[in-house]
């Protein structure tokens, strides 16, 4: 089969009629840029070969285009040497879309029958059809739909290759595998040692004498450490009882006390003085303020008197030009008020027409609003539901409390078995295992931990019964179970749950709250989007608009005209035209005015202003006794004394300053001498504690033989992981076993995929000489790429390496296809978007290569780097909608 044609119409961007035509047998390339509706192409041509037209699904839907429209595609298909046109109208709903089929100009096949030709002609990819393997999708040249195309694959292999279980093994290596398979699921599983099994427990038992021998040694480290410790606390209280040291720092504190006080008088000193500075620094600032005053107040009579002249000067002349200007604004505000009634004349014909437009307009937004507000309102109703929801089951407060009670039992269950009583038998020669505890024989020289006690029995003698402490694991262990039990007990009485609730179950109705928030959210979300205000403003817009006025503007006759509203805003802009020539005179008589206006007022405030200054003037020069020069030379005179007086209270100050002693040292000192006796006093004490605390662990350490049960628990260790070595050397000798059946087996499977790797081969080295990809025999998938003497699987290669060897492989299997005599078109949606330069010349070349007696598709938006592929070039031209 051949696609010779492709037309759409009504198909995602595709609203009006396009086509591609003139595909010929070869390579065929489609190169355009983003967004020109490759993909839509793609999609289209899966849709009319495996979609029926009846269908309304999620896939179809996608397909029609955001403006309204049902999707409409035909293709014409060379078919052994006859001309066939496909066409599929789909249509909204389920059931209701046609197909038909025409052979030339004569209609073949239609509804039923006509998919039921389409299923026989290509399976659909789920069924085995090539186009599932060779039909690309944009970017996904990987094999992320093994599973959907396995069939194809090894279809396609059974139909080269003939019967295959010859050449697989047989069933004595089958059955030898099944052993040493049993052999390794006795021991170990996938995910590591079995449970139970010899492996798991010679693990857990070096693991348990592992942790025995590090316990030990901790406890032989602290011993010592501690030994350490009192050693050096010994020596540091014989330093502090040396009566020699205690004098010293007596005397240091007798002699910081004696030069604190010395400091402090000779302060008291100092501040006197300093105070004395003070005051004469004071009565010169007075004076400096006076004398000061009195030269800014001469100087402020002078100026005031310039200045009350020249404001008289300027109120004369504005006075005289304000009073043409006056005369001109009262001219300029009749003409403006004539103006101004013919604008507003004008502005209330046009107001009226536009106002009978607006209510039109808004009869439309009504509609509108009904059909958001129908929608807000069902939203609403789902929101009451599902917040109900929200509201049953633990919030995540309660869940945090039930986890952490569960955790908190857990410690308390192992605190119980390492609070338990242990016990330790030793036999005599001969009567290992006479003891029984519960029934079971007791191992000797082995510590068990007892913390639900037991029954020791002896055979012919009696028994012990052992009963376990009530010790603070147990209280713990209980505390823990109750407050478990009521964290539970509290999800009991919440909304919508009844009966008792076990962990599990708080879990899950945790989730279902969750669950529900987040709908709830999302409900919220969409209701915010339709009605941003709220749907209480929305039914108020709704309301608004349901007025007299507007029932009235249905009526055909009330909106008017474009020409009525052209010639009411000419009429407008006419009228407005000439008061705002009125309103131009007027403003800029008036501008003259007001600026004339603030002039003279500027002015007369400036001479009133002036006047006042220079009165306070005169009333401040008139307050000085006798002439203003006597004044001024007995205030020099008084500032001057006043400034002889604070440079020898100055000096003074400065002499006391450089011979004082530090107070603040003094008192650090003293202090520091105070503090040093009583730290002696107090480390004496902590050291007396410390030194009896050590010696009562020590005692206890040693007590306990620490470091002969370490040694005891080494020589454990030793045999332990002697057993656990031999029982690993069991297991990788049994998996080496079952790698090289695995080998051979895989061996004997080559064959099955020798036409792939041979119509492989050549394409590979197009790419890299030399090179070797080996294919998973089961699944006829790329397993490891061999270059360079490496092996690489084919997860671990980049993304550009793995599009392209899986486009190869894609080549390789249409090439086998053609030679069964099942050609199909390989179609290729911008299959190479990871490839660099070099390498996308050689892919063109397999292309190339391989288009020779099959058809290639390829889609591109790489217009550029795709001119050099050759092939027919193809494009998307309109075309005439179909009759």
């Amino acid at each position: 089969m051949k696609i010779c044609a492709i037309r759409l119409e009504n198909t995602r961007r595709f609203t009006d009629p396009v086509e591609i035509t003139g595909i010929g047998p070869g390579l065929n390339v489609l190169s355009a840029a983003n967004e020109q509706g490759k993909s839509t192409i793609f999609d289209a041509l899966h849709a009319v070969f495996f979609k029926d037209a009846k269908s309304w699904d999620k896939e179809i839907r996608a397909l029609a285009p955001r403006a309204g429209g049902e999707p409409r595609i035909e293709v014409e298909i060379d078919l052994e040497g006859q001309r066939y046109r496909l066409a599929k109208q789909f249509r909204k709903g389920s059931g209701k879309g046609e197909v038909r089929i025409w052979q030339g100009s004569q209609l073949f096949l239609q509804s039923d029958a006509a998919e039921a030709w389409l299923q026989e002609l290509i399976k659909s990819p789920k069924d085995g059809g090539p186009a599932g393997l060779l039909w690309v999708r944009q970017g996904l040249t990987d094999f992320a739909d093994a599973k959907e195309t396995l069939a194809a694959r090894q279809d396609l292999m059974s139909s080269v290759t003939g019967e295959v279980d010859a050449i697989t093994g047989g069933q004595r290596m089958d059955a030898i595998r099944r052993d040493v398979r049993q052999s390794l699921d006795r021991l170990v599983t996938s995910r590591g040692a079995k449970k139970g099994g010899a492996l798991e427990q010679a693990e857990t038992a070096v693991a348990q004498l592992v942790a025995r021998e590090e316990d030990f040694a901790i406890k032989v480290q602290q011993l010592r450490a501690q030994l350490d410790q009192r050693q050096e606390l010994r020596a540091e209280l014989a330093s502090l009882q040396d009566p020699e040291v205690q004098q010293e720092q007596a005397a240091r504190l007798r002699q910081a006390q004696q030069d604190l006080v010395a400091a402090e008088r000779y302060q008291e000193k100092l501040l006197s003085v300093g105070q004395a500075l003070r005051h004469a620094q004071l009565l010169l600032d007075s004076h400096d303020s006076k004398l000061a005053v009195f030269q800014t107040r001469q100087t402020d009579h002078r100026e005031a008197a310039q200045a009350c002249a020249l404001a008289e000067e300027r109120l004369r002349q504005v006075t005289a030009a304000l009073e043409p200007v006056q005369a001109e604004v009262k001219t300029a505000q009749v003409a403006y008020a004539s103006a101004q009634l013919q604008s507003k004349s004008d502005e209330a014909q046009l107001a009226a027409l536009q106002q009978a437009e607006r209510l039109a307009q808004q009869l439309q937004l009504r509609g509108a609003l009904e059909a958001k507000l129908a929608q807000a309102r069902r939203l609403q109703q789902q929101m009451i539901a599902l917040k109900s929801q929200a509201e049953q089951g633990p919030d995540q407060t309660d869940m945090d409390r039930i986890e952490a009670c569960q955790a908190a039992l857990a410690l308390a269950q192992n605190a119980q078995q390492l609070a338990a009583a242990t016990l330790v038998v030793s036999y005599d020669s001969g009567q290992e295992g006479a003891f029984l505890l519960n029934g079971d024989p007791l191992r000797g020289g082995a510590k068990l931990s007892l913390p639900q006690g037991g029954k020791i029995t002896v055979p012919g003698l009696g028994a012990i019964d052992l009963y376990p402490g009530q010790g603070l694991g147990a209280d713990q262990l209980q505390r823990a179970e109750q407050e478990l039990a009521a964290a539970l007990a509290t999800v009991s009485g919440l909304g919508g749950v009844t009966g008792s609730v076990d962990l599990d179950s708080a879990r899950v109705l945790f989730r279902q709250r969750q669950e529900a928030l987040q709908s709830l959210r999302e409900a919220e979300i969409r209701l915010a989007l339709l009605a941003p205000e709220g749907v209480v403003a929305l039914m108020q817009q709704h309301a608004g608009l349901a007025d007299a006025d507007l029932e009235a503007a249905e009526a055909p006759d009330a909106a008017p005209t474009p020409q009525q509203l052209d010639q009411a805003e000419a009429a407008l802009a006419s009228s407005r035209a000439v008061l705002d020539q009125a309103a131009t005179r007027r403003d800029a008589a008036k501008a003259q005015e007001a600026e004339l206006r603030l002039g003279f007022e500027a002015a007369n405030a400036h001479h009133q202003a002036a006047l006042q200054r220079l009165q306070r003037a005169e009333v401040g020069l008139a307050g000085q006794e006798g002439d203003a020069k006597e004044a001024l030379a007995r205030l020099v005179q008084q500032r001057a004394q006043s400034a002889q007086d604070v440079a020898s209270a100055q000096a003074q100050v400065e002499t006391l300053q450089q011979a004082a002693p530090d107070l603040e040292t003094a008192r650090a000192r003293a202090l520091r001498a105070q503090s040093g006796l009583e730290t002696s006093r107090i480390r004496l004490q902590e050291l007396g504690r410390d030194l009896a605390v050590l010696d009562s662990r020590i005692a206890t350490g040693a007590g306990e033989a620490i470091e002969e049960e370490l040694a005891e628990v080494r020589g454990q260790l030793v045999s332990a992981r002697q057993g656990l070595a031999a029982i690993s050397f069991e297991v990788a000798m049994l998996r080496r076993l079952d790698l090289a059946l695995e080998k051979a087996r895989g061996a004997a499977q080559e064959a099955y995929v020798g036409p792939v790797l041979q119509e492989l081969q050549p394409l590979l080295r197009l790419l890299w000489p030399e090179a070797r990809l080996d294919v998973d025999a089961g699944q006829v998938l790329p397993q490891h790429l061999q270059r360079a003497g490496q092996e690489e699987s084919f997860d671990s290669l980049s993304g550009g390496t793995q599009e392209q060897i899986a486009l190869l492989v894609r080549l390789a299997f249409a090439r086998l296809l053609a030679r069964a005599g099942r050609a199909a078109p390989v179609i290729l949606d911008d299959a190479i978007v990871y490839t660099d330069d070099a390498r996308i010349e050689k892919l063109f070349d397999a292309l190339t290569l391989q288009a020779g007696d099959m058809q290639i598709l390829v889609f591109t938006c790489r217009q550029k780097s795709f001119r050099s592929l050759g092939g027919t070039q193809l494009s998307i031209r309109p075309t005439a909608p179909v009759a």
